[in-house]
């Protein structure tokens, strides 16, 4: 982020020479403090960590059933716990900053063909299961708590999954649900936006120049991930299951600030303006940062069964400090 003051006028030639000293050091006070003290590299980086694990929806979360077909609505989001942002260190507006946290949200469809309905090349991996996966996200949160904050994504994905232990009933009432791999490469996109105030004086000579507008501000996630996971687990009175696993992903692509602000740079005199200008804040396409390559992944959640449906809910925990939430309902047939 970078504050230029241009479109100077000098309502009062006398105090030209003040007016640009006092609009010189608010684009220094600014720029010095953006480039010291806002650890943007830190905040995108939890953007994109949040973006890549709200889209492990693409492995179909739960319990799978040897069914030929799998139809799952689902839905998932993700927190990514980065350093603060912060743009207020030398600006004494506690207002100005970024949040420390990066989120990601979709909701979306998962299909999936299994068993019978397609043959594994590999001995002993049936039933196995080829994913496609499609999901989309938006939301405008403005009018409910203002700053201009609004969020929307899309994430499609393929992914295969096959049974590498079946399921063996231990008695009457209690079944192990057996070993599952599941991968799965996805294209996750995330954006959004918000508005933070400013209100930046500087004083040189006679001349207090005021700098108050607002900031819109946003990133843009594009994320391409290679996840693996393994899934065991138990079922209980043939209507509950448990489930917990380990995954670990390869993520690439890129999460990037955006967004800018243009507003009146006033220059006064004891109350009278003799300063015109106009405030112009633009990003700097250096302000991009990769997302986390690896990530280890630990999943929990239960799943109830009512007939060929299923309802589930599965939390994750990534690192580095990513937390996720996955939620649905599946059908097998």
């Amino acid at each position: 982020l970078h504050l230029t003051i241009g479109n100077r006028n000098y309502i009062n030639p006398l105090f030209q020479a003040q007016a640009d000293a006092s609009a010189d050091a608010m684009e220094t006070q600014f720029n010095t403090t953006i480039a010291s003290a806002s650890q943007i590299d830190g905040f995108l980086s939890g953007v994109g960590g949040a973006n890549a694990t709200s889209g492990r929806s693409i492995l179909s979360p739960g319990v799978h059933t040897q069914s030929n077909v799998l139809v799952a609505f689902t839905a998932t989001g993700a927190l990514g716990l980065g350093p603060a942002a912060s743009l207020s260190n030398g600006i004494s507006i506690p207002q100005n900053s970024i949040p420390p946290v990066g989120v990601g949200a979709k909701t979306g469809l998962t299909v999936a063909l299994s068993g019978k309905a397609l043959k594994s090349p590999f001995r002993g991996l049936d039933p196995n299961r080829l994913m496609t996966h499609f999901s989309f996200f938006s939301m405008n949160l403005s009018p409910y708590i203002g700053r201009g904050i609004s969020m929307s994504s899309m994430q499609f994905g393929v992914g295969m999954s096959y049974q590498v232990y079946s399921p063996k009933p231990w008695n009457p009432l209690i079944r192990f649900n057996g070993i599952r791999l599941a991968s799965g490469l996805t294209y996750n996109t995330f954006t959004a936006s918000y508005q933070t105030p400013f209100n930046l004086t500087q004083t040189s000579g006679a001349v207090t120049t005021t700098w108050n507008n607002n900031i819109d501000i946003g990133v843009n996630s594009k994320i391409y991930s290679l996840a693996t996971d393994a899934v065991t687990g138990f079922r209980f009175f043939h209507v509950l299951n448990l489930f917990m696993g380990l995954g670990l992903d390869f993520n690439f692509g890129s999460t990037s600030i955006t967004g800018g602000s243009s507003g009146p740079v006033s220059g006064e005199v004891a109350s009278v303006q003799v300063f015109s200008a106009t405030g112009t804040v633009s990003t700097d396409a250096s302000d991009s940062t990769s997302p986390p390559l690896a990530q280890v992944r630990f999943l929990m959640g239960t799943q109830v069964d009512i007939g060929n449906f299923g309802i589930y809910a599965q939390g994750t925990v990534s690192t580095p400090s990513v937390y996720g939430l996955h939620f649905g309902l599946r059908g097998s047939f």
